[in-house]
């Protein structure tokens, strides 16, 4: 096992500091009045712009949301087309880190994090930002989680699994165990990563054995559709968990949930639409209410 802590200073968590969010310039022409869009290679199934038009309707803002294709070739000329032309951009695989070379910075979690999912203009300056920090983070307290000196498991090593790191070693997580089916495979890159944060890094069969953590954290494809009704781990170990998040939104109720028994849960849906909230609010300044959030991802569910 490799025992694997670096905070993030100066975040703009949403709502917990918004008054962050208020010092900044409005971003928009008028009156929300924007030109948003996600950039990624392949975007033909994505929710993103179903989040963002409910939002517009909700808070009557006359914003457009666009998906952005760009396909490898030729991808830097065209992000800078796209970026002279768009106010505000998210950002998705597999271009997370290719942007950054094009931005004037980066705030302090998405630089720790090592990645950037949204992009907005302050200042006549591109900044990068990386809202899935934030959405991990309400959703954590929206089971009204407190990992503050508690062991907490983390399933898969992937690429949403670092924002989900970051956060709870920041929230002051005792004992943080990454879970992965070959763990002497893992990349150099992310063992620099888990290190400095004091990361355990072990296998499904090591966690089968251990004592429960307080929270569990899925950030692997299993069980999500259409290779349903299946978990990463067995029913018995879920079911000892008192936390359990499933980044997983399709099926509304994964394996994993239904396993954990005990456990107030969550699935990824929040998680979702509070990355999109934490964008908007980045770009406009403007504080969403929570009465609005929670009808998109009762909408979004449906």
């Amino acid at each position: 096992m490799l025992m694997v802590r670096q905070s993030v200073m100066g975040l703009i968590p949403l709502r917990t500091t918004h008054f962050a969010l208020r010092i900044l310039p409005r971003v928009c022409k008028g009156e929300y009045h924007m030109r948003l869009g996600l950039i990624g290679e392949i975007l033909g199934h994505s929710l993103s712009p179903k989040i963002h038009e409910l939002l517009f309707q909700k808070m009557k803002w006359d914003s457009t949301y666009d998906l952005v294709e760009i396909p490898k070739v030729g991808f830097d000329a065209r992000l800078r087309e796209v970026l002279d032309t768009y106010e505000g951009c998210n950002v998705t695989i597999p271009y997370k880190l290719d942007v950054i070379p094009f931005l004037d910075d980066i705030s302090d979690e998405a630089k720790t994090i090592g990645a950037v999912n949204t992009i907005a203009t302050i200042d006549g300056k591109r900044k990068g930002f990386n809202t899935d920090y934030i959405g991990f983070k309400r959703t954590v307290a929206k089971i009204h989680g407190d990992v503050q000196g508690k062991p907490v498991d983390v399933l898969g090593h992937g690429g949403a699994s670092r924002a989900v790191i970051q956060c709870l070693y920041d929230e002051g997580a005792s004992d943080i165990r990454v879970v992965s089916r070959h763990p002497e495979s893992v990349s150099d890159d992310f063992l620099t990563f888990a290190k400095d944060r004091r990361v355990t890094i072990i296998g499904y069969d090591t966690l089968e054995t251990q004592p429960a953590g307080y929270l569990l954290v899925n950030t692997t494809p299993v069980g999500m559709h259409p290779k349903v009704g299946v978990s990463p781990i067995s029913a018995k170990k879920a079911a000892t968990y008192g936390k359990v998040i499933d980044i997983i939104y399709n099926p509304e109720e994964t394996q994993l949930l239904h396993d954990a028994i005990h456990a107030e849960k969550i699935n990824g849906m929040y998680m979702l639409v509070m990355q999109a909230m934490a964008a908007e609010e980045i770009w406009t300044g403007k504080e969403i209410p929570e009465d609005v959030i929670m009808e998109i991802v009762r909408e979004m569910m449906q």
